[in-house]
């Protein structure tokens, strides 16, 4: 999904700081499935040295699809389980509009017209190496996160979940199987629809 802009085809690309226990992150264009994989890696790893407090700045994000919004729903649990917090800072009227239509905002602090903060950005390197099943359960996991918040999401989702679970068991018994000169190319997961 994207928030609807012409022209808002673009990858995003994540610019983060650290300031002592607190990660920030700028989305930049539209962020979803594609780039969500080198957010999840940079997420858990910042948690696990320490961080308890990610801010989510999509003042400069051009639109946003479901994997990433169930990806910053799953770190929001996990944080508030631990006693920290994720909030999400100046999204465009657009991005609110898809926060509050999927139910993020249940679980997620939305708060709007904060100033910058004084931290030096730097960009996220594009690509984890990540296989294409690990890839696929990262879509399946932010799913899983968005059906869990309304009855509406569970409509939603629920034929895309069943379809990557198919899709995963098929790729999980083509990589078991023997190999042959002729295998067919890797299947990507399903849009959600």
């Amino acid at each position: 999904m994207v928030d609807g802009t012409p022209g808002t085809a673009v990858t995003a690309t994540f610019l983060v700081a650290r300031s002592e226990r607190t990660v920030f992150v700028r989305s930049t264009g539209l962020a979803n499935m594609k780039n969500s994989p080198v957010l999840d890696v940079f997420l858990a790893t910042e948690i696990d040295q320490g961080a308890t407090t990610i801010c989510v700045d999509l003042s400069s994000c051009s639109g946003m699809d479901s994997t990433f919004m169930g990806l910053l729903v799953g770190y929001a649990r996990q944080l508030d389980g631990a006693g920290g917090r994720l909030v999400v800072v100046n999204p465009s009227v657009g991005n609110m509009r898809l926060l509050v239509m999927l139910g993020v905002t249940l679980v997620v602090p939305v708060l709007e017209n904060q100033p910058d903060p004084q931290v030096a950005y730097v960009t996220l390197a594009s690509d984890p190496t990540m296989s294409p099943i690990q890839r696929i359960e990262l879509v399946q996991r932010a799913h899983q996160n968005l059906l869990k918040l309304t009855k509406s999401n569970e409509a939603k989702f629920a034929a895309f979940l069943t379809a990557l679970e198919r899709d995963l068991a098929k790729i999980r018994a083509a990589a078991a199987a023997p190999k042959s000169a002729g295998d067919a190319p890797q299947q990507r997961p399903p849009k959600p629809g």
